[in-house]
C-alpha cells in the first residue's frame, strides 16, 4: 500500500456499510463476511441491511459488527462514509434509493441493474420510480421512450439486459467500484467522467471436514467417474439446461455425472428435461447446502460449468472459488472475463441453448478425453488465482476506493473527514 493508504488504514474511520446480510444475504452476504475479515481493525463499521429483518449483530473473525435496518441509516453525510453493495435483484432497489439520497462508495456486484428496477416496479405496481430511473440513466428523451415501451407492455425481457440502467447510480456516487479492470473500463466508457475503480475479487473457501470430499465422490459415482459441478443459485441466466443438454451429448462416450449444487428455479423444469434426455440417473440436484458441504463438493468435482447469459456483467464469486480450488471451468465468453487464463477455462460463445450445448460439450470433451489436460488446466487455474485473487490485494483495493470516495467528498466541500460524530 502507499503511505497515504497505510495512514488511512490506521485511522478510526467510521463506515456505514449497506448490504444484504447472512443468513439470508445470498452471495453478496457471504462476500461481505469475507470483506469484513480484510478491512482495517481501526475502522469502526456498522452494517445496514435492506432486508426486512436485520440481525442485532454479525460476528466475524472475532469482531462484532452492529447491524441495523436500512431505514435507520443516518441521512447526513457527515456522520460516516457510506458503502453500498448493489446487485441485480429487486430487493437491491432500496439500496439504490439510499445511495441516491446519500452518495457514497457504490460497489456494483452486477453492472446491469435494469431487471432489478423493472421487477421492483412490477412488484409495486408503480412505474413512476421506473420512469424516473430510466430518464435519469439514459437521458430525457431516450429514457422516456424506454419507459413508454415498458409501461405499454411492449418490452421483451431481452430489452432489460441491453440497457444497464446503472448510469444514474454511477454518476451520483462519490466513487463506483466493480470487480476487475475490464469491467471498470466498460463502465468508464458507458458513463464518461465517472469515478470508477477496479477491485480484486477474492472469496474464501469454506473449511471442509476430513473425508467430506471423498464421501461426495463415493456418493456420486466413485473415483473413476468424472464429476462436473454447477454451483450457486440456478436461474434462467445460469443456463443449467445447457449443462444437462451437454451431458446428454457426452454420456454415451464417458462415465460422468453432473451435480447441480444449490437452489434451482423450479420453473426451469430441469428434472423433466434430464428425464426426457435420458440422463436423469446422471444428474444430482443437491438443493441448498451448508457451507462445509458446499466447500467439500467444490473440492470433489473434476470440472465445472459457470455460464451466465444474458449477462448482468457480474463477477461470479462461485467462479472465483472454483479457480482458487483449481477446478477447470467452462464459462460464457464475455468481454469482462477475457482476462481469465485460456489455459484454465473453456469459453462458450453466447448462443441459443442447443448451439451452446454443442460448444459446451466440445470443451468438456477435451478435458474428459485427456486427464493430463484436465490436470494441467486445474493447475493453471490455481496458479492464476494465487497470483491475481489475493486477499491482501482486495484489502488494498478497498482502502484505495474508500480513500478516493473521501477525497471526492472533500472536493465537493462536504467537509467529511470520516471520523466525525457517532452514527
Amino acid at each position: 500500500m502507499t503511505v497515504a493508504a497505510e495512514a488511512l488504514a490506521a485511522r478510526p474511520l467510521r463506515l456505514a456499510m449497506v448490504a444484504p446480510l447472512p443468513p439470508h444475504g445470498g452471495g453478496i452476504g457471504d462476500y461481505v463476511v469475507d470483506l469484513l475479515t480484510l478491512l482495517p481493525d481501526a475502522w469502526r463499521i456498522e452494517l445496514y441491511s435492506p432486508q426486512q429483518e436485520a440481525p442485532p449483530s454479525l460476528r466475524v473473525a472475532g469482531r462484532s459488527f452492529p447491524c441495523r435496518r436500512l431505514e435507520e441509516l443516518p441521512a447526513r453525510a457527515g456522520a460516516a462514509m457510506a458503502v453500498y453493495h448493489v446487485g441485480n435483484a429487486a430487493e437491491h432497489v432500496a439500496t439504490m434509493r439510499a445511495a441516491a439520497a446519500r452518495p457514497g462508495l457504490v460497489v456494483l456486484h452486477d453492472a446491469v441493474l435494469h431487471p432489478a428496477r423493472a421487477a421492483a416496479a412490477v412488484a409495486g405496481r408503480d412505474l413512476r420510480e421506473y420512469r424516473r430511473a430510466a430518464r435519469a440513466a439514459l437521458g430525457g428523451a431516450r429514457g422516456a421512450a424506454l419507459a413508454h415501451l415498458v409501461a405499454a407492455g411492449l418490452a421483451s425481457p431481452q430489452l432489460y439486459w441491453l440497457f444497464p440502467l446503472c448510469e444514474d447510480l454511477v454518476r451520483g456516487s462519490l466513487v463506483t467500484a466493480v470487480h476487475g479492470e475490464l469491467l471498470a473500463r466498460w463502465l468508464r466508457a458507458l458513463v464518461p467522467g465517472a469515478r470508477v475503480r477496479a477491485l480484486t475479487h477474492w472469496r474464501s473457501l469454506p473449511p471442509v471436514p476430513d473425508g467430506a470430499a471423498a464421501r461426495w465422490r463415493r456418493r456420486l459415482g466413485g473415483d473413476d467417474c468424472v464429476l462436473v459441478g454447477s454451483f450457486g443459485y440456478h436461474g434462467p441466466a445460469h443456463r443449467p439446461d445447457v449443462a444437462i443438454r451437454a451431458l446428454a451429448r457426452l454420456a454415451p462416450r464417458h462415465d460422468l455425472r453432473l451435480v447441480v449444487a444449490g437452489e434451482v428455479d423450479p420453473a426451469l423444469g430441469l428434472d423433466r428435461l434430464a428425464a426426457a434426455l435420458g440422463v436423469r440417473d446422471r444428474v444430482c440436484f443437491t438443493g441448498r447446502l451448508a457451507p462445509a458441504q458446499y466447500g467439500a463438493l467444490l473440492r470433489a468435482v473434476d470440472l465445472a460449468v459457470n455460464l451466465r447469459y444474458p449477462t448482468a456483467r457480474a463477477s461470479s464469486g462461485t467462479l472465483v472459488q472454483l479457480l482458487q480450488a483449481g477446478v477447470p471451468t467452462a464459462i460464457t465468453d464475455l468481454l469482462h472475463l477475457r482476462d481469465l487464463p485460456d489455459a484454465a477455462v473453456w469459453r462458450v460463445p453466447p448462443a441459443p441453448a442447443e448451439r451452446q450445448a454443442d460448444d459446451l460439450a466440445a470443451g468438456l470433451e477435451r478435458w474428459l478425453a485427456d486427464p493430463a489436460a484436465r490436470r494441467a488446466a486445474g493447475a493453471a487455474a490455481r496458479e492464476w488465482a494465487a497470483a491475481n485473487l489475493r486477499p491482501e490485494c482486495m484489502r488494498a483495493d478497498y482502502i484505495a476506493a474508500v480513500a478516493a470516495a473521501l477525497a471526492a467528498t472533500a472536493r465537493a466541500g462536504a467537509g467529511n473527514d470520516g471520523s466525525a460524530d457517532a452514527l
